[in-house]
């Protein structure tokens, strides 16, 4: 019975050719994926990651959302190009406050790793009082991290010589209505003493303020003041107790100013030549930057920045005691130029 004819054996060098090719196009593919596909953070978040060519028309149309939502939840400003690498966070409907905090954080993220080669070691949040130099400014771009709260929904507040120190959430993430009455009483009109109820609102904004900087003392400028035919803005929220001026110890304004503009139904507005940061709730989201001194008449960013301010540094300085009245806590480099 003849033998069966052997096979003949592969040639070592072309298995491993065809090995190295296939390896090669497994990762060309990979890349492939990771750069046109989304990244899934978690369980109902998405992150896209932005590719070569991308519009965000494009790729609000793919998500079946729009522009102006991407733009609000990730903070972009009309007209901002994408580039490529960028990751924007998808919300979902009815999410859109968490979306933007994790926009936030992102943001904050990528900051941080791209300044950390520079730096050698982590750089500390610069104090208040210090102006201008880069230092500070690379501090304040990459966004310092804080540590949790010893206490969640346990808030410190200061307005002059008046401290508070009240649980204004609990544990079940609900407002604490009794916790009110004590907003109301340090959120008064000093000169007069007059005060108002603060909208449950602004007091759950406050309780996320405290809470993302480590529950650090807020410093109140100024919370409830009735209308008076002088101020500059004709229909202020302060005059209804939903709004309010303050700083957070140890905190450059510019990194507070960024956190509250996550917020979705509200107006932030960014005072560079002063000692604050405005918060109000309202019915849409705005923003506005106001480059006056104390004593000048307001000096917006925009004619849009006009319309949304809620109040003009003119309206508040006149009101702070002698004992509140402080120099800029902290400026941007140039914040002493107009735009």
């Amino acid at each position: 019975m003849p033998e069966p004819a052997p096979v003949p054996a592969r040639a070592p060098g072309k298995t491993r050719g065809r090995t190295a090719s296939c390896a090669s196009c497994a990762c060309w593919l990979a890349a492939l994926v990771l750069t046109v596909a989304p990244l899934y953070a978690h369980a109902g978040e998405i992150v896209h990651v932005v590719a070569k060519g991308q519009t965000l028309g494009r790729i609000a149309k793919r998500y079946r959302t729009s522009v102006e939502t991407l733009r609000e939840v990730n903070n972009l400003r009309p007209g901002e190009r994408l580039h490529p690498g960028l990751s924007l966070v998808i919300p979902e409907k009815g999410r859109e406050a968490e979306a933007g905090r994790k926009a936030a954080q992102l943001a904050e993220g990528a900051a941080d790793a791209r300044d950390r080669p520079r730096r050698g070691k982590p750089e500390t949040t610069p104090p208040h009082g210090r102006k201008g130099g880069k230092a500070q400014d690379d501090g304040e771009k990459a966004g310092a991290r804080f540590k949790g709260p010893t206490r969640r929904g346990f808030v410190r507040l200061a307005h002059g010589a008046e401290k508070l120190e009240i649980q204004l959430v609990n544990r079940r993430g609900h407002l604490a209505p009794a916790a009110l009455a004590g907003l109301s009483r340090i959120l008064r009109f000093y000169p007069s003493g007059a005060k108002t109820s603060i909208d449950p609102r602004l007091a759950a904004l406050v309780g996320e303020v405290s809470d993302h900087f480590g529950g650090r003392p807020i410093r109140v400028v100024s919370g409830f003041r009735p209308y008076t035919p002088a101020q500059y803005t004709p229909h202020s929220n302060h005059n209804v107790g939903r709004a309010m001026d303050f700083s957070i110890e140890g905190v450059p304004n510019p990194v507070v100013r960024d956190f509250c503009r996550t917020f979705r139904n509200a107006g932030v507005g960014y005072y560079p030549n002063s000692s604050f940061v405005h918060l109000d709730v309202r019915a849409g989201k705005a923003y506005w930057i106001d480059y006056s001194r104390p004593g000048e008449a307001p000096h917006y960013d925009s004619p849009a920045a006009q319309h949304s301010a809620d109040e003009a540094q003119g309206d508040v300085e006149p009101h702070e005691s002698a004992g509140d009245a402080q120099t800029p806590a902290s400026e941007e480099p140039g914040s002493k130029d107009t735009p």
